[in-house]
């Protein structure tokens, strides 16, 4: 069944999940203290801490819009707009569950379409850039939206390999109406994966990523001139790195982003990239689920229904699926993938069984130095593609254990407490360091009592940019000597 409560609780929620990680000092008995003004909190803990109380002389239930004014006073010198996107992002979420609908009968859509709560770990996760419900629910996925693209027709610029019709250009209908432009009617019907702007085409299995001029989480979600122009020689490096680890690893499989068309009068704001669809990388048998939405839940996620024992089996599969291909691209060939929930699917068989990991949006992923020659002709000075092998390992191991693995063994234990399913986790760590000698970082991951994970409340409070990277530290669940201290 869907991890679904109401909007108030989901608000809370992802406030305290900011608070526990990145602000507030752990106390006993549930309590959390805020350190700059002293407030204490007592939470209901679980996997999703709950039903905040605050102390002053007695406890007293806090509800969310005041739990987001403490924020405020914690950090002092809010960002403007910060109350209103918290609340902003509570009216959506009730908007979305009051409108709601039974889930559609394909299992993949199901799960890509699951996430009513978004970003468990962000203040205001699911965001409209203050937009009317009623102009962005028809596009919604979360309300398992289906709708026809619009149509665009004239000369278009085309950068990689695009497969679209000669002089047409599918668009958003959001994002025509956003920019004033008109565009006919297509009649080609998509539905919107988890990402709300890329949408997947099942007639011609294809995923189209769009322009959308709206602030969603952390950032304004256009497709920027710099981040197009890349994706062409992106694409020309990364296919050989990807079918060796594909031959490593069989059943791997990527989503390679073809290319891009646009409009010259309206180069961002029109662009789509054209992305492999889904269907052309799944296994034979297999089914391919989200990660993400296994993590939050929907009707008919794998990890329902199973007994303690096949549970941990079925995580040591998962692991054993998504984090070789992972760590493979990183040590053998220095490319450090972006594999956060949102950005891996997972093939399962009749059994719901993992057997192969699929990795998609290649856009967000960065290189190591060893790629300076075409970090310099593409990137350029200043660039944030290249990375330092430190900073590379420091984000790979924030996107693969905090922000997808830890995610995943809470699914897992939030059914059978008490599994020992990070030993499980660790074995799968060591066997790649014994097979392919690469001991020093993964010795060190193994030994270390602390993982990065991104701080978007305090990336929120400094005005960053949407993708810039803040850490603190986390208790690191494959420290082996963990459970000795």
């Amino acid at each position: 069944m869907e991890a679904i409560t109401e909007p108030d609780g989901i608000t809370t929620t992802a406030l305290l999940n900011c608070l526990r990680r990145e602000v507030a000092e752990p106390g006993p008995a549930g309590t959390l203290r805020l350190p700059r003004t002293g407030v204490v909190l007592r939470v209901r803990e679980g996997r999703w801490p709950s039903d905040p109380e605050v102390f002053a002389g007695t406890w007293r239930p806090v509800p969310w819009h005041e739990l987001a004014a403490l924020v405020g006073d914690e950090l002092g010198d809010p960002p403007a707009g910060f109350l209103d996107e918290v609340a902003g992002s509570r009216s959506a979420i009730a908007a979305v569950l009051a409108a709601r609908p039974a889930p559609p009968a394909d299992l993949y859509q199901r799960s890509e379409q699951a996430l009513v709560a978004g970003h468990r770990y962000h203040p205001a996760p699911k965001g409209r850039g203050g937009v009317p419900a009623a102009r962005w629910l028809p596009y919604a996925p979360e309300v398992h939206a289906r709708f026809s693209l619009a149509r665009l027709e004239g000369e278009f610029v085309d950068d990689g390999e695009v497969p679209l019709p000669e002089g047409v250009l599918p668009a958003h209908p959001w994002q025509l109406a956003l920019l004033g432009v008109e565009g006919a009617p297509s009649g080609h019907e998509v539905w919107p994966t988890s990402s709300v702007r890329t949408v997947y085409d099942p007639a011609a299995d294809l995923f189209y990523k769009f322009s959308l001029d709206v602030r969603i989480t952390n950032d304004v979600r256009r497709l920027w001139a710099h981040d197009l122009r890349w994706i062409p020689p992106l694409a020309r490096l990364l296919r050989p790195v990807f079918a060796d680890v594909a031959a490593a690893y069989p059943g791997t499989a990527f989503l390679l982003d073809r290319g891009y068309r646009t409009s010259p009068g309206h180069f961002e704001g029109l662009a789509v990239v054209v992305r492999d669809g889904i269907r052309q990388h799944t296994a034979p048998g297999a089914t391919p689920v989200l990660a993400a939405g296994i993590s939050e839940g929907f009707d008919g996620n794998p990890l329902d229904g199973l007994d303690s024992a096949r549970a941990l089996r079925w995580f040591r599969r998962y692991v054993e699926v998504v984090v070789p291909p992972v760590l493979h691209a990183f040590f053998a060939h220095g490319v450090v993938m972006e594999c956060h929930l949102q950005n891996v699917v997972v093939g399962v068989d009749g059994a719901g069984t993992p057997v192969q990991a699929i990795f998609r949006d290649p856009e967000g992923m960065r290189l190591l130095p060893r790629h300076a020659d075409l970090l310099s002709s593409v990137d350029g000075p200043g660039g944030s593609r290249g990375v330092s092998e430190a900073k590379g390992w420091e984000r790979l191991q924030y996107c693969l254990v905090v922000n997808h693995l830890v995610e995943i063994a809470g699914a897992v234990l939030d059914r059978h407490p008490g599994l020992d399913v990070w030993a499980e986790a660790r074995e799968v760590f060591l066997a790649y360091a014994r097979d392919h000698g690469e001991q020093e970082l993964l010795t060190s991951l193994l030994e270390s009592p602390f993982v990065p994970a991104k701080a978007n409340l305090l990336l929120r409070w400094t005005r960053a940019e949407g993708a810039a990277s803040r850490y603190v530290d986390f208790p690191n669940p494959l420290d082996r000597n963990r459970a000795l201290r």
